[in-house]
């Protein structure tokens, strides 16, 4: 049976997720064999799973920094006022990821990252050993419109894995999952309505069928997952690490005291979720 870790994306909302997961790793949780990760919480799961406490929440703050990662000037330049890019410094010089162990951790487990076809709109679960790490988690994490919209690997163009599967918990029973853990950055029942990146998208790709569904159905798809971890099948059970409340941070705050509140929110929050075990 596969224990399965689920890790939902969110921007800096990652901070409550790098929290949640800072209480595993110093309590030496982790018995997972199948890891499933979507944007920023690809980030958070990466260093879970290289066993690298604070690296995460450490590198949201030095993103939040002014001009690090977000620069809303460049958005009436009309360029893309996030620098995903910016993760390869990140991983190699500012908070150094450790590749070895990672690799060595993941050794019989099994770690995919939620991308977006650009081609078809679909949902595609990379696997960072194979596509190269960095590569599937700036993919994952290529917002439209906010940063520069798509990451080719291997030459296919991807975009942030949140528009194919937000919440990937059917997948992940149909890849044998029957155990599963699913840390939100949302509260658990919280339902989401069109964002206006989505009536962007559904407007800008109006002549691409498939890519325009991918933003006219993304609140949706994200809404039958809720439904889906509420009503799991026969033999599957599901449990959630979510907030009770709207998180402080939003997905482009840029607030250190937000980011500590939601950081130390979701560590008490996988505290409390051990405790209980």
């Amino acid at each position: 049976m596969k224990k399965t870790l689920i890790v939902q994306g969110g921007g800096f909302r990652t901070g409550f997720s790098s929290g949640v997961l800072d209480a595993f790793m110093q309590k030496q949780y982790d018995p997972f064999n199948l890891y499933i990760a979507v944007s920023g919480g690809a980030i958070a799961t990466s260093y879970y799973i290289a066993n690298q406490p604070k690296h995460c929440f450490n590198a949201i703050c030095f993103l939040s920094e002014k001009g690090k990662f977000v620069n809303y000037s460049k958005f009436f330049k009309f360029q893309p006022v996030m620098d995903v890019d910016v993760f390869y410094d990140i991983s190699d010089r500012y908070f150094p990821f450790d590749r070895k162990t990672a690799e060595a951790n993941l050794e019989q487990k099994q770690f995919a990252i939620v991308m977006t076809d650009k081609t078809n709109g679909q949902a595609f679960y990379g696997d960072p050993l194979k596509s190269g790490w960095e590569e599937t988690v700036i993919a994952s994490c290529a917002l439209p419109f906010i940063t520069k919209g798509k990451h080719t690997i291997n030459g296919v163009d991807y975009m942030d894995g949140a528009w194919g599967d937000p919440l990937p918990v059917e997948w992940a029973v149909k890849n044998g999952a029957r155990d599963i853990t699913i840390i939100r950055t949302a509260p658990a029942n919280q339902k989401m309505k069109k964002s206006w990146i989505d009536y962007l998208g559904e407007t800008y790709y109006r002549k691409n069928e498939k890519i325009r569904k991918a933003f006219t159905e993304n609140h949706l798809v994200y809404n039958r997952s809720i439904d889906f971890i509420n009503n799991p099948p026969k033999g599957v059970m599901i449990k959630q690490i979510a907030p009770l409340e709207e998180l402080k941070a939003g997905s482009y705050t840029n607030s250190i005291q937000l980011l500590e509140e939601d950081y130390w929110n979701g560590y008490n929050s996988g505290m409390n979720y051990l405790s209980d075990l």
